[in-house]
């Protein structure tokens, strides 16, 4: 029997750290908090940090980390006698990836210890035991919140309460209904009225950003989020979550006749603008909806959507490369009715197939697992963030009680203030969001509810904007790529007219439009094996 390799831990006290959190809504502290922890359990331990590894809003799942990768790489030159992480989880959620990687330092002599999780070292089988209990029990934990996911959501949605999401203009906290933000819901009423009076969403939105304003996530606006803004109807009033719709569930910030105003320059817009429609003259009538997710192939630019008159005197529909027009590049007009039939037939293609239906659920889950994943020890930098800011809160009204009152101490006063708002209503959520975890069964069916006619304007367009990332236009062929997954198709417009066109014919030839014998014996042949490559595949 072969004799089972010995662990042999390097000499010395050295030792490496590795710190990793998982989301962007996590922010730096997170990272700090780690770094603050190992640096207090070497210094207990007398132990010798001589390089540390972080990796930032990266999921533990993935194992192409740039900096575990990096510490992987290192650990057979540097031959650290520890490496020290927070929990057992931080080297990786995966237990394939964390089995390898653990043998991996083992094998180079490095012991692994763990900060916030007791773990004896004195018996490398009970180590190990507790290190699998540890990670079974994350795994555990993660599976019962995942139980009450919809509950906990769809009663605060019949009942109109706050679900956890951020709009600019209100303000919300667990088990109450949404309130006007006095400071912010003037913004949303400028944007409106701005963009109702023919201002540019560019113009509005620089002017916003150079006053300092930010959205309801705390960052900059941008183009995308302008238009969010102008079209969300919770500021007539409406409250929407998933298919919970309420008339007045939201107190109202503008009145309908601006709101409509707004559309009407939104749409406007997406047929060219004003400067396109006394050029090219575009049909008022025309529905370009693909527009926001159609870009040039060659250059990259967004196309729009433009009408014009033949010799004959019939109109003619196409979508148009933006640089084109600036002599930019090359691409000509491409047919809107081709482009169009297209995308409805992948459209159709993505919410009938079953098998697509549960890949596409599958990645939104992993997807959405990576960026909600590990708010522990989010909420934990939350409430000593709170904890810190009472504090120095605290400290400023003793001053003044003492009779060392300024102006100074009274304006920092009050950025504490708001920063304790801040971070309090940021806790209630993150605290809500954590009891309403995503299953895949619930993606499953949320896209299973599409299945139907995608030619209905109201299911196309949310089945576009759901599935669909971007389309990119060639001189030929066309490219369409999805979010979550890297994966992409690409479709010859050729090749793709005469599948249409054959369906059509075997349609018609069905409802007796068309005589059997007059349709190619190879036609039905063709509708089964179209030359292309399937999805994903």
């Amino acid at each position: 029997m072969a004799k089972l390799k010995t662990f042999t831990q390097n000499p010395g006290n050295s030792a490496i750290c590795y710190y990793r959190y998982s989301s962007d809504a996590q922010r730096e502290v997170s990272i700090e908090q780690q770094k603050e922890a190992a640096a207090e359990y070497c210094e207990r331990n007398k132990l010798k940090i001589i390089k540390e590894y972080a990796d930032k809003a990266i999921s533990g799942s993935r194992d192409d980390r740039p900096e575990f990768l990096l510490m992987l790489s290192e650990v057979k030159r540097m031959r650290p006698a520890y490496l020290v992480l927070w929990k057992t989880d931080r080297l990786s959620r995966d237990r394939v990836t964390s089995t390898i990687a653990k043998k991996q330092l083992r094998d180079n002599g490095v012991k692994i210890v763990y900060v916030a999780e007791p773990i004896p070292d004195d018996d490398e089988a009970t180590e190990v035991l507790l290190e699998s209990i540890y990670e079974g029990m994350a795994q555990a934990f993660l599976l019962q919140h995942r139980k009450n996911v919809m509950r906990g959501l769809n009663y605060n949605a019949e009942k109109g309460l706050y679900n956890g999401r951020k709009t600019l203009g209100y303000k919300g906290k667990p088990d109450c209904t949404y309130e006007i933000d006095e400071q912010t819901a003037p913004v949303v009423t400028k944007i409106f009225k701005d963009y109702a009076s023919g201002i540019s969403m560019k113009k509005i939105v620089d002017d916003l950003n150079g006053s300092g304003i930010k959205t309801s996530r705390g960052k900059d606006f941008t183009i995308n989020s302008i238009r969010a803004i102008l079209q969300n109807r919770s500021y007539i009033g409406e409250y929407r979550w998933g298919e919970h719709i309420i008339s007045d569930g939201m107190p109202r910030i503008i009145s309908d006749e601006l709101f409509e105003q707004a559309q009407a320059q939104l749409a406007k817009n997406k047929r060219g603008g004003g400067q396109a429609e006394r050029k090219l003259v575009p049909d008022a009538t025309a529905d370009y909806w693909l527009t926001g997710k159609l870009f040039c192939g060659e250059c990259g630019a967004s196309m729009q959507g433009v009408s014009g008159t033949s010799r004959h005197g019939y109109k003619c529909y196409y979508y148009y490369c933006s640089d084109h027009r600036k002599k930019l590049c090359n691409m000509g007009n491409k047919r809107k009715d081709v482009i169009e039939d297209i995308v409805l037939y992948v459209l159709n293609d993505l919410v009938n197939d079953s098998a697509l239906q549960i890949m596409l659920a599958d990645r939104c889950y992993n997807y959405y697992k990576a960026e909600h994943s590990d708010s522990g020890a989010y909420i934990a930098s939350l409430e000593a963030s709170i904890k810190d800011t009472e504090k120095k809160y605290d400290n400023i009204v003793e001053a003044i009680e003492n009779g060392a009152y300024t102006k100074k101490m009274n304006d920092r006063m009050r950025d504490l203030e708001s920063q304790l708002d801040l971070l309090k209503e940021e806790l209630d959520a993150e605290k809500l969001r954590q009891k309403c975890e995503l299953s895949r069964e619930e993606i499953l069916r949320y896209l299973h509810s599409f299945i139907g006619d995608v030619s209905k304007p109201e299911n196309r367009n949310n089945v576009l904007e759901l599935l669909i990332d971007k389309i990119y236009v060639y001189g030929d062929e066309m490219t369409i790529t999805f979010p979550y997954t890297e994966d992409k198709r690409t479709l010859k417009y050729e090749d793709m007219k005469s599948l249409l066109d054959g369906r059509k014919t075997i349609d018609e030839m069905m409802n007796g439009q068309v005589d059997p014998r007059n349709v190619p014996p190879d036609l039905l042949s063709s509708m089964t094996d179209t030359g292309g490559s399937d999805f994903f595949g």
